[in-house]
C-alpha cells in the first residue's frame, strides 16, 4: 500500500535523552501512553547501487512480531521532507517486487533492478519510543529513535527525534521542532538513516550538491515561484553542510556560499511579495553565514590557485614549505570558523527558518503579482545596475569600481538562472554564457586583491613573508590583473551586443 510521508529529523545530543523523556510539554500533548518497540531493518540493493542512484531504498524490518517489506521513494523537500513509501507484510527475509501493489511502482522497481541480484547493503537496530501528539490542526507523530546503523563492521549510532504529520499541518509539526530545538540545542538532521547507511557501506566523504533547475510558470504567483526558489537553495545549502565539516573537498564551503548568495538573491528580486517582517530578518541571518564561510573560501583559493602554481619553481625549499605550513593553519583556523557556525544556535534557527518559509500563508498584497511580472522587472533592474556600474568606459575603473561591477553582474546571473524556464533557451543561452564569462574574468581579478590581502595578513615582525615568495605571488596577481584587464574588453564587448530576451 502506497503511502505518503511528510516528517523531520532533529538530532539529539545522547547527554539529554532522559531529560527529553520527562518533557513535561510533550506529555501535556500526548494523546496516549508512549509506545516503545524494536526495529531491526535489512537494506538491500543492487552490487552497482541501482536503486540508490534512484534515490529509493528497499527494507524489510522486523517490528515485533511483524514483517514488512517497504519501498521509500524520495519526493521533494528541504528539512521537511516529503517521501512515498509502499508497505506490505511478508513472512520472507529477502524483497518480493510482486508484493507492491501499485503496478507503475512496481516496474519502475523492477527497471531499476533489472537483472541484478538484491544483496544487503546494511542494517539498522532501533529502539523506537512513540508519542501521539494532539495539535490544533491535527494529530503528529513524535518518535524518538536509539539505536546504530551497521555496515561490514563499521558502525554509525543513531540518536534523534522524527516528526511526522499524521493529520495536522506542516506548519504545526514545524511549530513544535522549532520549540524543541530551542530547548534542547537539537538541529535538523538532513540524512536519512538510508544515507547514512550508504555512506558508511561506500566510505564515502560527503557529496557536494549543486543548484538545481529550476521550473517556474509565467503566470503562476510570484509567492508560489519564491517559495519554490527558497526550497531549492534551502536543499542546497543543508546539502552542502557535512561537506564544509569534513572539509576535505573545497567545493563545500563553495557550493554553500553559492547557496547563501542565491537564497540572498531570491530574497531581493522577490522582496514586493514578502513581508518586510519575514525577509529582513531571513536575509540578516544568511548574510551572517556567508560571512562565517568567506575566510575559508579565500584561504581555499589562495591555496589552491596562488600557491599551488609556485611549487613547481619554489615547492623544494625550506622558506616555501614553511610558509605553506603557515597558510595551511590559517586556513584550519579558518575552517574551525566555519564549523563553530554550523554547529551555533544562529544557525539552527536560520536552517528553521529557511524550512519554515515555503509553508507560510501567502501574504494578500502578494496575490496580483505574477512570476513573468516580476521577472521582466527584475531583469530590468538588474541590467540597468550593471551598466550603471560600468559606466561610459569600464576600462577605467579601479578595483573597488570592477568589484562593484562584478557583483552586478552575478546578481544580473542569478536573475536569469532564477527564470530561465520563462523563455525561450536559445534566446537565454548567448546571456547566460556572456554573463558567466563576464563574472569569472571579474572574479579572477578580484581574486588578485583579495590574495594580496591575505599575503600582507600573514607579515608578522616575528615572521616575514620570505621575499622571493612576495615577489613571485605579486608578480602572479599582476600577471591575473593583466591578463583579466584584456580579457575583460572581449567580454564586455560580447556582452553589450546582446539584446533583452525578456524585453
Amino acid at each position: 500500500m502506497a503511502e505518503s510521508e511528510i516528517e523531520l529529523k532533529l538530532s539529539l545530543a545522547q547527554t539529554e535523552v532522559s531529560r527529553f523523556r520527562r518533557d513535561t510539554a510533550l506529555h501535556r500533548m500526548k494523546r496516549a501512553r508512549a509506545v516503545s518497540r524494536s526495529l531491526l531493518a535489512v537494506y538491500f540493493d543492487t552490487p552497482d547501487l541501482s536503486l540508490r542512484a534512484h534515490k529509493a531504498a528497499l527494507r524489510i524490518r522486523q517490528e515485533g512480531a511483524d514483517r514488512i517489506q517497504t519501498l521509500k521513494v524520495s519526493g521533494k523537500g528541504a528539512g521537511l521532507q516529503h517521501r512515498t513509501e509502499y508497505n506490505a507484510p511478508t513472512m520472507a527475509q529477502e524483497p518480493d517486487s510482486s508484493l507492491i501493489d501499485d503496478p507503475v511502482m512496481r516496474e519502475a522497481l523492477m527497471a531499476m533492478i533489472g537483472d541484478d541480484p538484491l544483496v544487503p547493503v546494511f542494517t539498522t537496530d532501533i529502539r523506537r519510543t512513540i508519542w501521539l501528539l494532539d495539535l490544533p490542526g491535527g494529530p503528529v507523530e513524535l518518535a524518538l529513535d536509539l539505536g546504530q546503523i551497521e555496515s561490514q563492521g563499521r558502525v554509525d549510532p543513531v540518536c534523534e527525534v522524527e516528526l511526522e504529520l499524521k493529520g495536522g499541518t506542516p506548519q504545526d509539526l514545524l511549530d513544535v521542532a522549532a520549540d524543541l530545538g530551542a530547548r534542547y540545542g537539537m538541529s535538523v538532521a538532513i540524512e536519512s538513516k538510508a544515507q547514512r547507511g550508504y555512506a558508511l557501506f561506500q566510505r564515502s566523504e560527503p557529496t557536494i550538491q549543486k543548484a538545481n533547475k529550476l521550473k517556474l510558470e509565467p503566470q503562476e504567483p510570484a509567492w508560489r515561484a519564491v517559495t519554490g526558489i527558497i526550497e531549492e537553495g534551502t536543499a542546497q545549502l543543508l546539502g552542502n553542510e557535512a561537506a564544509v565539516l569534513a572539509g576535505t573537498d573545497i567545493e563545500g564551503v563553495h557550493q554553500a556560499r553559492v547557496a547563501v548568495r542565491r537564497l540572498r538573491a531570491a530574497l531581493s528580486a522577490f522582496r514586493d511579495s514578502i513581508p518586510d517582517d519575514l525577509r529582513k530578518p531571513l536575509n540578516k541571518m544568511l548574510r551572517r553565514h556567508q560571512l562565517a564561510l568567506g575566510p575559508a573560501r579565500d584561504w581555499d583559493v589562495f591555496l589552491t590557485e596562488t600557491l599551488a602554481p609556485l611549487e613547481s619553481d619554489h615547492g623544494s625549499t625550506k622558506s616555501f614549505k614553511a610558509f605553506q605550513k603557515r597558510v595551511q593553519v590559517a586556513r584550519t583556523r579558518a575552517y574551525k570558523k566555519a564549523h563553530k557556525a554550523l554547529r551555533s544556535a544562529r544557525y539552527d534557527q536560520l536552517k528553521m527558518a529557511l524550512i519554515r518559509f515555503p509553508y507560510q500563508p501567502e501574504p494578500q498584497h502578494a496575490r496580483h503579482i505574477s512570476t513573468e511580472t516580476v521577472a521582466k522587472e527584475l531583469l530590468d533592474q538588474r541590467l540597468s545596475a550593471v551598466l550603471a556600474a560600468a559606466g561610459p568606459d569600464p576600462k577605467q575603473l579601479d578595483d573597488v569600481a570592477l568589484h562593484a561591477l562584478r557583483i552586478d553582474v552575478k546578481k544580473l546571473r542569478y536573475a536569469i538562472d532564477f527564470f530561465a524556464s520563462l523563455y525561450n533557451p536559445n534566446e537565454i543561452k548567448p546571456w547566460k554564457g556572456a554573463s558567466k564569462a563576464l563574472q569569472e574574468c571579474l572574479g579572477g581579478l578580484n581574486d588578485a586583491v583579495v590574495h594580496a590581502a591575505l599575503l600582507d595578513a600573514m607579515e608578522a615582525p616575528d615572521m616575514p613573508v620570505p621575499k622571493s615568495i612576495r615577489r613571485a605571488i605579486e608578480k602572479g596577481n599582476t600577471a591575473k590583473i593583466e591578463t583579466g584587464k584584456a580579457e575583460f574588453d572581449a567580454r564586455w564587448s560580447e556582452f553589450r551586443v546582446l539584446t533583452p530576451f525578456w524585453a
